[in-house]
């Protein structure tokens, strides 16, 4: 990569988000390369470590799969566990991107400028409620107007190594290097702990794979363009032929969902019968 096209460093980023103090005034290249600052199995996260990162990559990628199991792109490249490693991390890098800005990103012209990118700041309600969720009240008498919570951070951190020391004890190995059906077999076992860490990690894993890119996830749109979405197209509007049309592709899918259903409630009034 030529010097005109490297991404900055990570000190280089961290220090540009600490001088300007607001994310919105930055641009809007520096989210993305804050992701990928932590995208290579040996780096330091925002705040996870590399091993905690590696785990993390590696639920994500069970929970959507892509290449070799899936022919479409999966978890590990849309950046998911970056995208979540990025918003545990969030009040460590200036900014922090919670709010997306808008009204409009522009994103179907080349060149336009992209106000999603420019996150909004946060009044002091909205830091201490964040704060709460992400790091935990903390045994702070103002984040704990409805109890003790603890943050996204302790619960990805416990969780993390509660998966890699249940998959050490029956799976004989870390969690990274068990088979696909090991995996599956592994997270079925779950006590009732690690499948509340489970749920959290996949709640995170679908806003990360299918949510908007300016947060971190679904780099180069894969989520959406797996999915044939097309994403926001403010400020443009859809014609009448576009909106009352019936698309070939989801009538096609209708009539084999209809299809399927017909066989297995067939199959099923068979045994029944």
């Amino acid at each position: 990569m030529s010097d005109g096209q490297r991404g900055i460093s990570r000190r280089e980023a961290l220090r540009g988000a600490g001088a300007l103090g607001l994310f919105a005034a930055l641009p809007a290249r520096l989210l993305a390369d804050l992701v990928e600052l932590v995208a290579s199995d040996d780096a330091r996260g925002h705040f996870l470590n590399p091993v905690e990162l590696r785990t993390l990559r590696a639920l994500c990628a069970h929970f959507v799969p892509g290449p070799p199991l899936d022919p479409d792109p999966g978890a590990r490249e849309a950046h998911v566990a970056e995208y979540i490693d990025l918003l545990l991390g969030a009040f460590e890098i200036g900014h922090p991107p919670i709010f997306a800005g808008g009204p409009f990103s522009q994103r179907d012209e080349p060149g336009a400028e992209n106000d999603f990118a420019r996150f909004l700041g946060l009044d002091a309600l909205e830091e201490r409620v964040w704060r709460t969720r992400i790091e935990g009240s903390l045994g702070r008498p103002e984040r704990e107007w409805n109890g003790p919570v603890v943050g996204w951070q302790q619960r990805y951190r416990t969780g993390l190594a509660s998966l890699e020391a249940a998959s050490r004890r029956w799976g004989g190995e870390d969690f990274v290097s068990l088979s696909d059906w090991r995996k599956r077999w592994l997270i079925r076992m779950a006590d009732d702990e690690l499948e509340a860490f489970l749920q959290l990690a996949w709640e995170h894993t679908l806003e990360g794979m299918y949510g908007a890119p300016e947060y971190g996830g679904n780099a180069g749109l894969v989520g959406w363009r797996m999915t044939r979405w097309p994403g926001d197209h403010q400020p443009h509007t859809y014609t009448w032929d576009q909106v009352a049309r019936v698309d070939p592709e989801e009538a096609e899918a209708e009539r084999r969902a209809l299809g399927n259903a017909e066989r297995y409630l067939g199959r099923k009034l068979e045994r029944n019968g």
